[in-house]
């Protein structure tokens, strides 16, 4: 895990890599072990309900706050042309 933790630290972790390191890191408890910020983005993660108290990633509610976050990009880049249009 401790590879893990370096590479997300040097930003080589992609979202899904991100999510289920953080996963594994409340499953263990090893959140507990380490800096704020780590706690913080956890307590994040666990605030929008990817990321159960238990370490279970909630699959379902997380590729629909994708799919919403790609659709919202997707209007206001629509916005943005029909601005550039007039």
């Amino acid at each position: 895990m401790i590879n893990e933790i370096e590479e997300y630290e040097n930003g080589y972790l992609d979202f899904e890599q991100t999510i289920k390191l953080f996963a594994r890191l409340i499953e263990t408890d090893e959140i507990s072990h380490l800096q704020g910020s780590y706690q913080r983005t956890a307590v994040h993660f666990m605030n929008k309900g990817w990321i159960l108290h238990d370490g279970t990633i909630e699959w379902d509610v997380l590729q629909c706050d994708i799919e919403e976050a790609e659709y919202d990009a997707l209007l206001r880049r629509e916005k943005d042309l029909a601005r550039c249009r007039y």
